[in-house]
């Protein structure tokens, strides 16, 4: 059975760490931890900590840390994605394959098809949904998720990224496959190792459209600002499985070699 996990502000090489109210009352309450159980903390920036818990209070709990490391799990900013995300419940689902998946950034966009507005308060619940989403995977630096932009406002911004290639993601036989994705990221990979050893491997950004897809207009500008056509397959996918699909794509080929 793993330790329980907890997030944390900042973890001490050494001495005592307090839960804040949320975090205590998941402790004792819902886990109902005791004295004396090892437990594991993270701070969000990639460190994870070793602990035990020394007191529990009702809104209370303390961590004794006896040491911690450096392990952040993810793929170090090279993996992002834009989506227009989907309304309800359905956002939570997104975040979680997300951060199950290793993606680095997520940048809601507002598409001329999108179904769902985020305000301040929409973010800070995407927040805290990727929290809890660490704590479930046993990430420990978290996904940094960006205010919500324009799909014009990404395509200005992205210009500026020579490093990252860029994806999107539209169905149809102009679009690459998925084993031109693969092949084409190897060769990529393959061809800027032979020219400059050691050299940082490019980033991806993936852009996911909403349940009605991107619009014509909308693919063409993609083109205009270094975007290649993905195609996932013959069937139509839902956000969450596009997410899902695209960044398993992403975390195989940034993982070869390592």
């Amino acid at each position: 059975m793993s330790l329980a996990r907890f997030f944390v502000n900042q973890i001490p090489d050494r001495g005592s760490v307090r839960l804040d109210d949320s975090e205590s009352h998941h402790a004792a309450r819902v886990l109902r931890a005791q004295v004396g159980d090892d437990c594991l903390v993270f701070d969000g920036q990639g460190y994870e900590g070793f602990g035990t818990i020394e007191s529990i209070h009702k809104r209370d709990v303390s961590i004794s840390i006896s040491g911690k490391r450096f392990a952040p799990r993810d793929h170090d900013g090279k993996l992002w994605f834009a989506i227009a995300m989907p309304k309800g419940d359905r956002q939570r689902s997104v975040i979680e394959k997300l951060v199950e998946l290793g993606v680095d950034r997520l940048v809601p966009i507002e598409s001329q098809r999108s179904v769902a507005k985020l305000d301040d308060d929409s973010v800070a619940k995407l927040h805290r949904y990727g929290i809890e989403a660490c704590k479930q995977c046993q990430r420990n630096r978290l996904m940094q998720i960006d205010p919500p932009i324009t799909l014009k406002s990404l395509f200005t911004h992205i210009d500026s990224q020579s490093c990252t290639d860029r994806w999107i993601l539209h169905p149809g036989i102009e679009g690459a496959t998925l084993s031109n994705f693969l092949e084409s990221r190897t060769a990529s990979r393959d061809a800027t190792e032979e020219r400059n050893p050691g050299n940082i491997q490019k980033g991806i950004l993936f852009a996911v459209g909403p349940e009605g897809g991107f619009t014509t207009e909308e693919i063409e500008q993609s083109s205009h600002h270094g975007f290649e056509r993905l195609n996932l397959g013959e069937r139509i996918l839902r956000v969450e499985t596009a997410v899902a699909s695209a960044a398993t794509l992403g975390s195989a080929v940034l993982n070869i070699g390592k």
